[in-house]
């Protein structure tokens, strides 16, 4: 028992030696909660931003130390916009099944503004996501995949924010 507390004190040390932190860093300047604002949309591909806040709300609070809280509460407001939302046909089908395999992919401006104005984070994500018709995926799975990655990117762009 008093190795395996050992050894794990040694990782600790061993990780914060090698640049690696615990937290998004963001506490340090006075940021613990943040107000997720309506995620916005600026392409013709409607609902996506839906989805995407959606996924965004659940992976927050598990990914990073950030609480939600309403905006007039928290310390800084994450702006989100999807800038643009392509869909690719990588290999054409037939006349039944006009798409064999495709692609999605966005691109999403995210913006985190301290209560005061000062913009702490301001950078565009990119994201891909295909399907694959012959396995069963189709554009619905891939709309899924997409958004709950570009959430993961959001939140790690918050977890390194230093």
């Amino acid at each position: 028992m008093r190795r395996l507390g050992t050894m794990a004190a040694l990782t600790c040390v061993l990780a914060s030696g090698c640049g690696y932190t615990f937290g998004t860093g963001l506490d340090e300047r006075g940021i613990e909660t943040i107000a997720l604002t309506l995620v916005g949309n600026d392409t013709w591909r409607q609902r996506l931003e839906v989805e995407l806040a959606t996924r965004l709300a659940r992976e927050l609070p598990i990914s990073t130390d950030l609480r939600l809280a309403p905006p007039d509460r928290a310390d800084a407001v994450l702006e989100v916009v999807i800038l643009e939302a392509t869909e690719r046909t990588l290999v054409p089908g037939n006349f039944t099944e006009p798409v064999r395999e495709g692609a999605l992919g966005a691109a999403v401006r995210l913006r985190l503004v301290r209560r005061d104005g000062q913009v702490l984070i301001d950078q565009v994500l990119l994201d891909r996501s295909e399907f694959r018709d012959p396995v069963g995926e189709n554009l619905t799975t891939a709309r899924a995949e997409l958004t709950n990655d570009l959430a993961r990117k959001i939140a790690l762009a918050l977890e390194i924010a230093q």
